[in-house]
């Protein structure tokens, strides 16, 4: 076990929800995160930036890391490279998975090949959202 994960314990809501990080930069989409949360049993942390999402990671351990492919001070796969480096999500080795609006063909395999771990377009339902966060939940508790 890991010195990070002997000093920092994971924090869950009552329900045993996980703590996600969530990098979106657009106002409207932070709200509707905010709004299913406890539709979806996510305990969301929302911030804007990859340089918000790298001091969030390197502050908490989250379970999982939803990342918006377009950020205003770096593209998601930059982001991703820069989060990876952070010991929190490095040592416990966080999925992070690429959420973008612009679904183009091939850009599910660009961001799975650059290391990201999964892939969910947008828009989504309530469902996938959910599958998706109970999906990597329990592979990182098995």
């Amino acid at each position: 076990m890991s010195d990070i994960n002997n000093k920092v314990a994971r924090r869950r809501l009552p329900g045993g929800y996980p703590l996600v990080l969530i990098v979106e930069d657009d106002k409207l989409q932070q709200k509707l995160y905010n709004l299913i949360a406890e539709q979806v049993q996510m305990m969301p942390v929302i911030v804007d930036s990859c340089r918000d999402a790298v001091e969030a990671a390197a502050s908490s351990c989250f379970d999982l890391i939803f990342l918006d492919l377009q950020m205003p001070d770096a593209n998601g796969i930059q982001c991703a490279d820069r989060l990876r480096l952070v010991p929190n999500v490095r040592d416990n080795g966080t999925p992070i998975i690429a959420v973008t609006a612009h679904a183009m063909p091939g850009d599910r395999e660009r961001c799975l090949s650059a290391g990201m771990d999964d892939y969910l377009s947008k828009p989504f339902t309530l469902l996938e959202l959910k599958n998706k966060i109970s999906q990597w939940s329990i592979r990182r508790t098995a």
